[in-house]
C-alpha cells in the first residue's frame, strides 16, 4: 500500500510496505534510462492538440521515473521489462495472472500509468496521484500544494502511507 504524486515535474512517495504483518520502507519510485517503449507511442511523431506534430526520438534511450503502487513483485517485473523491448511478461499479462498494481511512468513526453496488461495510457491531467491515499493527495494538490507536501498528507491520513518521502526530478 503506498501513495505516489506527480505535479510539475516531480513524481513522490512514501516508502510503507507491510510485509507479515510488520511495517518497513522501501523503494516505491525508480529512476534509470529506458529505451522508448512503442506500447506508449508507436510511431516517431506525436500529434498534439490543435493539429502540431512533435518529432519523437523512437528508440533512443532517454531517462524514465517509474513509481510502483499495489503489489511488489508483480511491479517490479514490470519494472524490469520495462524499456527492454521484449513480450510483456507472462506472470503479470498471462492468462492466470492476477498482477494488481499500478505503474506511473514519467518520461520527456508526459506521464503514463499502466497496470497488469502493460498497456500505458497517457495522463493529461497537470497532476495525478495513485494508491491508497491517493483521495487525500489529489485534494491537497488541488489545493496548491506540492507532489511532496501531497504526500505527506496522505500520511496524515490514510493508514497505509507513511513517511519518509522519496521524491525524484526528471
Amino acid at each position: 500500500m503506498t501513495t505516489i504524486c506527480y505535479k510539475d515535474g516531480v513524481m513522490a512517495s512514501d516508502s510503507r510496505v507491510a510485509i507479515e504483518s510488520e511495517d518497513t520502507g522501501v523503494t516505491h519510485i525508480y529512476s534509470a534510462a529506458k529505451l522508448y517503449r512503442k506500447t506508449i507511442q508507436p510511431t516517431k511523431q506525436k500529434l498534439l492538440a490543435g493539429g502540431a506534430i512533435r518529432k519523437i526520438n523512437d528508440g533512443k534511450p532517454f531517462d524514465v521515473i517509474i513509481g510502483l503502487a499495489g503489489e511488489s513483485s508483480p511491479g517490479l517485473v514490470f519494472l524490469d521489462w520495462y524499456g527492454s523491448g521484449d513480450p510483456e511478461p507472462e506472470s503479470i499479462n498471462g492468462a492466470e495472472s492476477t498482477a494488481d498494481f499500478t505503474a506511473l511512468i514519467l518520461t520527456p513526453d508526459g506521464l503514463f500509468s499502466a497496470d497488469g496488461y502493460c498497456r500505458p495510457e497517457q495522463i493529461l491531467d497537470e497532476f495525478y496521484a495513485v494508491g491508497t491515499g491517493s483521495h487525500a493527495a489529489m485534494g491537497a494538490m488541488y489545493s496548491g500544494k506540492t507532489a511532496a507536501e501531497a504526500v505527506e498528507i496522505a500520511a496524515k491520513i490514510d493508514v497505509y502511507t507513511a513517511l519518509p518521502l522519496q521524491v525524484m526530478k526528471l
